[in-house]
Order: C-alpha cells, then structure tokens, then sequence
C-alpha cells in the first residue's frame, strides 16, 4: 500500500458519545486516501475498546500515558503521520462525505500551506448554524487581522506537513488556541490559505461537560499568551501587540466596573 495523501489526527479524551460518528465521517470520504491516527490522551476508557471492531486498516489509535492536552496530542500524531498533509478533526466533531475530495484540490498552488471552509455549527445556544457569517472577507490570512480572531473552523483546516513540522508543530505550552496559534505562525512566514464557501464539517458547539472553549476565561488567558508569543518571535508583524495590548485594556475596565 502507497503513502496515503492525508494523514487526520484526532485527539480525543473520554469523548466516548461522539468519537465512532466521528471516525465513520472520516473513513467514509469519498475520498479514501487517507489514513486516521486516533491520539488516545490517556483517555479513562481507552479509544481502543471504544472503537474495537472498526475494522479499517487505515484507522490507527495511539494512547498516550499521560493527558497532556491537544496540542500534544496533535504533536503525537504528527510524529505519525505518513501523508504530505494533515487535517484536523476533533473526536466531537463530523466532516461531511465530500470534505476532502473537495479541499486537496486547492493545494495545487505551491504557495497554499492551509485550506479551509464553512462549518455548520450543532446545538448553538441561540440557534446559530453557519460558523462563518461573513464570507466575503475570507481567506484571511494577513496581518493584521489574522491577529484580531481565529478565521477558520477547526474541523475544517487541512494543512501541509512539512509546513507544520517547519514550526516545530503545534505549541506544547497552550492549553487552548493552539490552532489559532498555528495559523499566526504560518502566516508569518509567508504561508497563504484558502478558502472554500461550502459549510463541510460539523462543529458541536462547547459544553460544560465537552469542549476546553466553554471555559471562556481560560481560552481568553490562552489567546492572550499566543499573543505574546507571536509579537516576541514576530515583532515585525503588525496586529500581535496591538490586539494583545486591546485584550489586555478590556480586561482593565471589565475589573474596574
């Protein structure tokens, strides 16, 4: 068997109620090229007795002994993966069939390092479905603005390999924004995205019970530190400080009410 021509990394952490829906969305692409590598982060159950009698040869599960978060767990995968690109999909989340047959293609171009496109969104507290209402500003891979918000669904990123590996992978030291992270890195070194307007994943909207972005605190310390991070290895690039320094007023006045 050749090298497949995506490798997905999934992370998942007790994510018992969602993980099989999750690898099926995978392993039923129309395109089947691909390989799946389940990052088990020391999950209570382990993904291996959850996912016993998949029976796909491109299904792997690597169980790491300690939960050290996704970021990590991406870097595990990583370290597996065999294909020229890799794609994200969280263990919560769902990929519609023609995800990939319809985001590989845009790689044509040499200076494309990441795609990605629309989301649905599932369970929404206030009935939202599309995860990116104004498309006309996509893809947004510029600074500054690349630096005011993550632009792209996490279910819906496909990048190069190499690219990632270039950057050491993703940050260790986050707990939270990891991708976003990523993409700023990216980007900062000359990287462009594109984007595709069709919604090809499923996003579960964050739980108390599921999902690290429910804590809002804690992913707002996080895209502070990430921030940071890119205004010191970045200092050139316009947007890390001045969002960081943006971030860091609101939270003054947000105290001092």
């Amino acid at each position: 068997m050749g090298l497949p021509r995506t490798s997905v990394l999934m992370p998942a952490f007790n994510a018992e109620d969602t993980l099989r829906e999750s690898v099926e969305s995978v392993l039923s692409q129309r395109m089947g090229d691909l390989e799946l590598i389940v990052i088990d982060d020391a999950s209570d159950t382990p993904v291996a007795e959850v996912l016993a009698g998949t029976g796909d040869e491109r299904l792997r599960v690597l169980r790491r002994k300690r939960n050290g978060g996704i970021g990590k767990a991406r870097n595990s995968g990583l370290s597996a993966a065999r294909a020229p690109y890799v794609s994200q999909l969280d263990a919560d989340d769902l990929w519609a069939p023609d995800y990939l047959e319809l985001v590989m293609p845009r790689f044509e171009r040499p200076d494309i390092g990441l795609v990605y496109t629309n989301a649905t969104i599932i369970g929404h507290p206030d009935g939202h479905t599309d995860y990116i209402g104004d498309t006309s500003i996509h893809p947004r891979d510029r600074f500054p603005e690349l630096a005011e918000a993550n632009p792209a669904p996490c279910p819906t990123v496909t990048v190069r390999a190499d690219a990632v590996r270039s950057l050491g992978g993703y940050s260790r030291w986050l707990r939270g924004v990891e991708d976003w992270h990523l993409y700023m890195r990216l980007a900062a070194v000359g990287w462009r995205f594109a984007y595709l307007d069709r919604p090809l994943a499923y996003y579960r909207w964050p739980a108390r019970d599921r999902g690290l972005s429910y804590d809002a605190s804690r992913m707002e310390r996080a895209s502070r530190l990430a921030l940071v991070d890119m205004a010191v290895r970045h200092p050139r690039v316009p947007g890390p400080k001045r969002q960081l320094w943006r971030r860091l007023r609101q939270g003054f006045d947000h105290g001092a009410r």
